[in-house]
């Protein structure tokens, strides 16, 4: 029994986990939503008559006197979305008819219910973004047909912005995050925006205030080959036709590799879409350099293409006036605080805080931290060594045993909305965990990354290091796209904590470095790395570090 229930448990955490490959390498997901970067075009059926009016009775059936007015805009919406096929925009119908009228109008669910510990947020118009429930995996997904909040924060007054949204699989959200700076008189004016995020109506409203200010957007840059960055791009690029759009170099698509005319790209077709520009000359400078240049500098990684299917590549950009380095995936800082689009809302920090499904949990800075740690571990390490995994039965009869205040927390994004197949022993046990993790918001490269991607290429990844390090060795200013935002260090030592990040590439057998987590929690991606390397989908990691994970924790093991 105890063996049918931890491989339960590990079919879901592959599934998250193949979830995040996809993401980080640039897999194309399957969503409604047309022409964008990683859509595949599917076949549908135009409805027929007798499909909508199906629907329709279905709305009828359930609608309640409050929701007339919503119901009657569903109605009018499925009319004029006929072109799309029937299944999809029965469940996009479906799913917000519920989601807008039944839950946010039934006594159980009601936003305003006093029975909760904290409040569901209202899904809006201002807050909404139809990406597809499952575009990435088989799991539903935050802050694609549920709330995506956006929050701006200022970097450098007048100079320097992001906009944070959350994205997440069941209730383990992170910040994505897009980079906005004016561009000098020099670089022609106006804003660069590195990384776009959903074009929200709220996201908008954002920029077009920033527009007002300082211009217009004139240049959209994407830095990286990573789904979760280049989900929106097209959509980004169509609200603003008039900017020239830069993307990463690598770009591909699965199971068909696809152009980019296929996108819907306004800028195709023109020399407002151009690839970021990687070339030396023999002069030493990079061949056709953008307008922007001026103002940044770069250094790219990659592309490094895999054995199977899958590439990751990515572009660190270097603004020379503030000294600031933005980064997209290749290194972070995260630190005992959730970043404020996380306690926006607060409920997925509450959920993971409790040790049980039963357990009643406080709304204070404590309890928030705690939770935000167990998320930084599900959403690095996938499978934290500290957690005991439910029983299937036991699981479901608990998640019936949820109290009142809590039952809220998983909503639309935990099956069944109270699930919570694992426990902690208590408040602290996963602190160890964390700590190695974080070591007080020092810079790291994500453990996906070190022990799954750029460890089969630590040669090329580490001469690019040193480039990075060499060239913007007076870096004061790291801005990654996830978790922590700027991370400052008035010390000057910023460049070799940069390269630090790195050391789990430069381990031997002779000089083991070790990674920023405990061999216990990286079990499953170590195991991850076996499987699909034996299976020809990577090759053979070329770091010689003994392999700790393999003889130590959950999965442990002692052949290579």
């Amino acid at each position: 029994m105890e063996h049918c229930q931890i491989y339960t448990f590990r079919l879901l955490l592959w599934i998250g986990l193949l979830a995040r490959l996809r993401e980080v390498l640039g897999f194309v997901g399957t969503t409604h939503s047309s022409n964008e970067l990683y859509t595949v075009s599917l076949s549908h059926r135009v409805p027929s008559k007798n499909d909508r009016s199906c629907l329709h009775s279905k709305l009828q059936n359930i609608a309640d006197e409050g929701a007339v007015e919503r119901r009657d805009q569903l109605a009018r919406t499925v009319s004029r979305r006929t072109r799309r096929g029937f299944f999809l925009t029965a469940a996009t119908t479906t799913t917000t008819f519920f989601s807008s009228t039944v839950l946010a109008t039934s006594p159980a669910s009601a936003v305003t219910t006093p029975s909760y510990l904290v409040p569901t947020p209202p899904l809006t118009k201002d807050t909404y973004w139809p990406i597809g429930k499952v575009a990435f995996s088989l799991l539903p997904l935050a802050g694609t047909r549920t709330r995506r909040k956006t929050l701006q924060e200022t970097v450098i007054p007048n100079l320097m912005w992001t906009h944070d949204q959350i994205q997440g699989i069941v209730n383990v959200n992170v910040p994505v995050r897009q980079i906005v700076v004016k561009l000098s008189n020099s670089s022609g004016g106006g804003l660069w925006v590195y990384n776009p995020v959903a074009p929200t109506p709220e996201m908008l409203r954002h920029m077009h205030s920033l527009e007002a200010q300082h211009g217009p957007v004139r240049h959209i840059v994407l830095g990286t080959v990573a789904l979760e960055h280049k989900a929106a791009f097209c959509s980004f690029c169509r609200q603003y036709p008039n900017a020239s759009a830069w993307v990463q170099p690598g770009q591909w698509s699965f199971p068909l590799n696809l152009p980019l005319s296929f996108y819907g790209l306004p800028q195709v077709g023109s020399n407002r879409l151009q690839e970021l520009p990687t070339t030396i000359n023999p002069s030493g400078s990079r061949n056709s350099l953008p307008e922007w240049a001026h103002d940044f500098d770069f250094e790219t990684l990659g592309p490094f293409h895999f054995q199977s299917v899958g590439a990751f590549s990515e572009t660190a950009f270097y603004h020379k006036s503030t000294h600031s380095l933005l980064v997209t995936d290749v290194v972070c800082s995260v630190t005992k605080d959730a970043p404020a689009i996380i306690q926006e809302d607060p409920r997925a920090l509450l959920f993971h805080a409790r040790n049980n499904a039963m357990e009643l949990a406080t709304d204070d800075a404590e309890t928030r931290q705690r939770g935000w740690r167990r998320m930084v571990q599900f959403g690095l390490v996938f499978f934290p060594s500290q957690i005991e995994v439910k029983t299937v039965s036991q699981a479901l009869r608990e998640s019936q045993q949820v109290p009142s205040p809590m039952r809220n927390l998983g909503a639309g994004a935990i099956p069944g909305d109270t699930l919570y197949p694992w426990s902690w022993k208590d408040d602290t046990v996963d602190v160890p965990s964390f700590d190695a993790i974080s070591q007080d918001g020092k810079l790291f490269c994500p453990p996906i990354l070190t022990k799954l991607i750029l460890d089969r290429e630590p040669v090329a990844t580490l001469a690019w290091v040193d480039r990075v390090t060499t060239r913007f060795g007076d870096m004061q200013r790291v801005v990654p796209c996830h978790l922590n935002n700027a991370v400052v260090r008035p010390d000057g030592n910023l460049a070799r904590e940069f390269s630090e990040a790195f050391d789990p590439l430069r381990s031997t057998l002779e000089n083991p470095q070790s990674q920023r987590a405990l061999p216990q929690d990286l079990a499953l991606l170590q195991q991850a790395s076996d499987i699909l390397t034996r299976y020809g989908v990577v090759s053979p990691s070329q770091v010689c570090d003994g392999e700790p994970a393999r003889i130590v924790g959950r999965f442990a093991r002692t052949r290579s």
